[in-house]
C-alpha cells in the first residue's frame, strides 16, 4: 500500500453536480427519469445502494430546466450537503438533486473501489465541511481529496473482499433487526403491556424516576475554542444506535459543559422532529469522552433507587416500536410528560 499513489477524486472522475426542478411546475414531475435524494440512500455507514429507482422522478422537460445532468450507469453518488456520506451508484441513466457530488470514474479507477474509498475516507471528508449549522463539502474541496490508487487489478480484488465482507455485515444487520423486532414481545411478556399494566405494577412519571435535560441550542457567543466539545445532534442519535460517524464539535462555556455533559446510561430521545421520531432512543455507553448533547434531543438520566437505564431503554424502545410516543405526541410536544413504570417493583 506504500507504493500505491495518492491521486486527486478529480483526476480520477468527472464530477458533476445535481439540481432539483421547479416543484410549482407539474410538466416536470412523475415522468420517466430517476431523480435521486439522499432520503433514497441508506444511512452514511451502512452500505452502498445499487440505485435504479427512486421515490420521485422527472420529465426530459424537468431535466432541461436545470444545471444538471443525465448520469450514466456506473456513476458514484455520494451525498455532500447536510448528510454527509450516503453512497449509491447507479445502475440506470438518472438525476441527483444537490445534496450530492456525483463521481463518473475514467478508465483506471472501478466505480466500487472508489465508492467503498469515500465510505473509509467519509470522516476526514466530512472535516472540509467545517462546523457549521449548514454543512456542504463543496465540489471544489472533492476535487481536490487525495485517495491511494492502487492498479485496477488490484481494486477488483479489493473490491471483492469488501463486498463479501459487506455481506457477512448486512446479514448481522438482519439477524439484529429480527431480535430487535422480539424485545417488545419479550418486554410484554416479563412485565406486561406498559399501556394496560395488567400486572398492577406501581407507576411513576419520568420526572420522578429520572432526571430530563433538552439538549443545548447552538450559542454563537462562545468562539474561543478554550471550550470545544463534540456533540451528539438526532443524526446520531437512531433506534437503540448511536452513530457518531457524522460528529460535530462546537464551544460551550464552562458551565454548559458540566449541564450538557453525557455520562455511561444516559439515554437520549428525539424530541419530536416529525411524529415518525419522536421518542426514537439510544442509550450513550461513553462511546467517547467529555462528550455533549444538542437541542431536539432529550437526555433521560435515571434514578437508580428506582429504575435501572437498562429498563428505562428497553421501555421506551417499546413505546417507540408500538407507536406510544407517536400517540403521545399528538397531544403534548413535550417528551417529559411520558410517564415509566418503576423498575425496583419488578424485582
Amino acid at each position: 500500500m506504500s507504493n500505491w499513489q495518492l491521486i486527486s477524486l478529480g483526476d480520477i472522475a468527472d464530477i458533476e453536480g445535481g439540481s432539483t426542478p421547479r416543484r410549482e411546475i407539474p410538466e416536470y414531475w412523475n415522468g420517466e427519469l430517476p431523480w435521486v435524494t439522499p432520503t433514497d440512500l441508506p444511512m452514511s455507514g451502512d452500505g452502498i445502494a445499487t440505485v435504479s429507482n427512486t421515490r420521485e422522478k422527472i420529465t426530459a422537460k424537468g431535466l432541461d430546466s436545470i444545471s444538471a445532468k443525465l448520469l450514466p450507469p456506473g456513476t458514484v453518488l455520494f451525498s455532500s450537503r447536510a448528510t454527509i456520506g450516503k453512497l449509491g451508484i447507479s445502475a440506470v441513466p438518472l438525476v441527483t438533486n444537490q445534496g450530492f457530488t456525483n463521481f463518473k470514474p475514467k478508465r483506471d479507477i472501478d466505480a466500487r473501489f472508489l465508492a467503498y474509498s469515500l465510505w473509509h475516507f467519509t470522516p476526514q471528508i466530512s472535516q472540509l465541511a467545517g462546523s457549521t449549522t449548514f454543512r456542504e463539502v463543496t465540489k471544489g474541496n472533492l476535487r481536490q481529496f487525495k485517495i491511494p490508487l492502487p492498479p485496477l487489478s488490484e481494486q477488483v480484488r479489493i473490491v471483492k473482499l469488501l463486498d463479501e465482507t459487506d455481506a457477512l455485515r448486512k446479514l448481522r444487520a438482519q439477524a439484529d433487526a429480527r431480535t430487535a423486532d422480539l424485545i417488545p414481545a419479550l418486554f410484554n411478556e416479563m412485565f406486561g403491556d406498559p399501556a394496560t399494566n395488567p400486572k398492577g405494577w406501581s407507576v411513576t412519571t419520568i420526572n420522578d424516576a429520572g432526571a430530563v435535560l433538552l439538549g443545548r441550542q447552538r450559542a454563537p457567543q462562545y468562539q474561543t475554542g478554550k471550550y470545544s466539545k463534540p456533540y451528539v445532534r438526532v443524526a446520531n442519535v437512531f433506534e437503540d444506535r448511536i452513530d457518531l460517524t457524522d460528529l460535530l464539535s462546537m464551544d460551550f462555556d464552562e458551565s454548559d459543559c458540566k449541564r450538557y455533559s453525557l455520562r455511561c446510561g444516559d439515554i437520549l430521545l428525539n424530541e419530536g422532529q416529525s411524529t415518525e421520531l419522536v421518542g426514537r432512543p439510544a442509550m450513550w455507553r461513553d462511546e467517547i469522552p467529555n462528550c455533549c448533547f444538542q437541542n431536539t434531543l432529550v437526555r433521560f438520566r435515571t434514578k437508580d433507587e428506582i429504575v435501572t437505564p437498562e429498563y428505562a431503554l428497553a421501555l421506551f424502545l417499546n413505546y417507540f416500536r408500538s407507536g406510544r410516543f407517536a400517540a403521545i405526541s399528538s397531544k403534548t410536544s413535550n417528551v417529559a410528560h411520558l410517564v415509566v413504570r418503576s423498575q425496583s417493583l419488578l424485582t
